[in-house]
């Protein structure tokens, strides 16, 4: 009875590592799209310099100086959010004070998510530029101000580090683990 309890502890442990660990258990694959297409299933388009990349190892937040927008809506900073592993389709670490042309999931005012699938972000080229202009049918604008309030990303601190959920979650299942091992190696009574 004891053997069988151990074994199906070490069993759930080994099953709970592999589904808590998604960046090494599943990869990034994205299909190769045209820049017709990747402008087309983007939500915004912009020309932005990267100003800050700060990450707590799960995701990976990029604020952004925007300078051109050539499709949706976008603050003059705005703060970009997608997976830190390049192998969850994150962008990886982008080069602070750099240009790039970059396909975002969503518009302003609301969630801006960037990923390799999307077309990620790309060094800034005048000839791509120019061809996404042109797949646009309209020439780039400048970057929105939310009225009422100073132009830029609401919050431009970086990620703060892992939400306390988990570490009481994570401290939670810790604490179980050891009652349970625990209780299992009591003297049993005849």
């Amino acid at each position: 009875m004891l053997r069988t309890a151990r074994l199906l502890f070490v069993l759930a442990v080994t099953a709970g590592m592999l589904v808590l660990t998604p960046q090494t258990s599943w990869a990034c694959s994205c299909v190769s799209m045209t820049t017709a297409e990747l402008v087309k299933n983007a939500g915004t388009v912009v020309d932005a310099k990267v100003d800050w990349v700060a990450t707590n190892g799960i995701t990976t937040t990029y604020s952004v100086k925007v300078s051109q927008v050539y499709k949706g809506k976008a603050a003059e900073k705005e703060k970009l959010t997608g997976a830190a592993q390049e192998s969850a389709c994150g962008l990886g670490s982008l080069v602070t004070d750099k240009r790039y042309l970059i396909y975002i999931h969503g518009k302003h005012p609301g969630a801006m998510g960037v990923s390799t699938c999307s077309g990620g972000a790309v060094p800034y080229d005048a000839a791509l530029a120019s061809r996404i202009e042109k797949i646009t049918g309209e020439p780039p604008t400048g970057p929105y101000a939310t009225p009422g309030s100073r132009p830029g990303a609401v919050d431009e601190d970086p990620i703060a580090g892992t939400a306390w959920y988990t570490v009481v979650i994570t401290g939670l299942i810790v604490a179980g683990a050891l009652g349970f091992l625990i209780w299992i190696r009591r003297p049993t009574r005849s």
